[in-house]
């Protein structure tokens, strides 16, 4: 049995001796195991311990430089790459991938056929691109952008646009609100019509240069909780301006479109005074029948016209 002599510390190398030691145990064959040189790890635990420890003084303000941060840091940086490095082999950590692009704003649209909408209606996907489409035939002078004339003025129920433009919800999906106003000049009579709008919606149209660019009809009303009902509930009273509002989801636009844009194309231009300069760059139509419409007309001595009422979102330009 050898009398290899130890090493002095866990931070030492076997020194010349101890070698010499080991080759000729072996030599012998009776050697019992090369000296093993202290772990790097047993090494920085020794020096920490036999370093000497300075009392802390408080902070002078000046941060310590960072060479000797650095210093200070390296083991343990070197430390944290191996972990890191074994855990990305493994398979522990995802690799970052590239997100794929997102989707066109274009393609939050319908196809260009008929097809039945979430919530209600039908789509006009059919009729994309057609110049002039309305599904209620419209009344002669319905979409004219000049108001009656004072010789003249309105009388009769009357249908207008209070609101309209895109809303997207918390999924992202979204469509386009439109508030829909309702008024009875020249009368004092009221005027209740029914909350499915004579059983058949409402009707929209929004065309553009090159025609239908979304449209859907049937689609129900959302009448505010505070609108007058009948005793059955199956009236809303909407005189004196009341409304209600429909929505057109994104299902009903023609494809290439999306809420948005569309929306924002409703708006006609205007100067820095808020004075309208000309037309939108899209026309909307709303329409809708209900029976009651055409009674409070009659009972005015006025055509009933079908129970049809109208509204455009074009407005009269500045005149120069």
């Amino acid at each position: 049995m050898s009398s290899l002599p130890p090493a002095q510390g866990p931070d030492e190398s076997p020194s010349d001796e101890q070698w010499e030691a080991f080759l000729r145990d072996a030599m012998e064959g009776g050697g019992a195991g090369a000296p093993k040189e202290a772990s790097a790890r047993d090494r920085l635990a020794a020096a920490r311990v036999r370093r000497p420890r300075r009392p802390r003084r408080p902070r002078s303000g000046t941060a310590r430089s960072a060479t000797a941060w650095l210093a200070a840091a390296a083991p343990w940086t070197a430390v944290a790459a191996v972990v890191v490095f074994g855990a990305f082999q493994m398979g522990l950590i995802p690799v970052p991938r590239s997100s794929p692009p997102a989707p066109a704003a274009g393609s939050a649209s319908g196809p260009a056929e008929a097809v039945s909408l979430p919530g209600g209606g039908t789509s006009d996907g059919d009729q994309c691109g057609t110049k002039g489409y309305h599904h209620f035939p419209l009344l002669a002078g319905a979409t004219d952008v000049e108001p009656p004339s004072p010789a003249s003025p309105a009388s009769g129920p009357q249908l207008s646009l209070s609101h309209y433009g895109y809303a997207a919800d918390p999924d992202g999906e979204g469509g386009i609100v439109i508030g829909l106003r309702f008024t009875t000049p020249g009368t004092k009579k009221p005027l209740r019509v029914s909350r499915t709008l004579g059983g058949e919606g409402a009707a929209v149209e929004i065309e553009g240069p090159d025609g239908l660019v979304a449209g859907a009809h049937g689609l129900p009303v959302s009448w505010p909780s505070a609108a007058r009902e009948s005793a059955s509930g199956a009236s809303v009273d909407v005189s004196d301006g009341g409304g209600g509002e429909i929505v057109v989801p994104a299902e009903a636009l023609c494809p290439g479109h999306d809420g948005d844009s569309v929306a924002r194309s409703l708006v006609p231009p205007a100067d820095s005074t808020g004075t309208v300069t000309g037309p939108p760059p899209y026309r909307l139509v709303v329409s809708l029948r209900d029976p009651a419409v055409g009674t409070l007309r009659t009972t005015l001595g006025l055509p009933a016209g079908g129970g049809l009422l109208s509204a455009v979102n074009l407005v009269p330009a500045a005149r120069s």
